[in-house]
């Protein structure tokens, strides 16, 4: 996986989230690298939104794992994330 940053939207936070690129961020279906990798996240800085978070496998020290929305749909660590909304204000699974 590379390394970069992706900046994630809350459900209802969808204005003022800034774009970044990063390479190939790998979407899985579970919160964890054991999980199916289902896709990955283009390039492009899309913002992403987040349906819920929940702890799962640690990548370097960071067990959260975002659920996320819309296009590409599936589990993202927060280690290579930057949220607009602090945890809480979202969801847990």
């Amino acid at each position: 996986m590379a390394q970069g940053l992706v900046v994630l939207c809350g459900v209802l936070v969808l204005s003022g989230c800034t774009r970044t690129s990063i390479e190939g961020l790998q979407v899985r279906s579970g919160p964890g690298t054991g999980f199916a990798v289902v896709g990955t996240i283009p390039e492009s800085g899309t913002p992403v939104r987040i349906g819920c978070w929940q702890r799962g496998e640690a990548v370097r020290g960071d067990t959260v794992w975002y659920r996320i929305l819309g296009p590409q749909e599936g589990w993202v660590t927060n280690y290579y994330t930057r949220t607009t909304r602090e945890l809480g204000s979202n969801p847990s699974c």
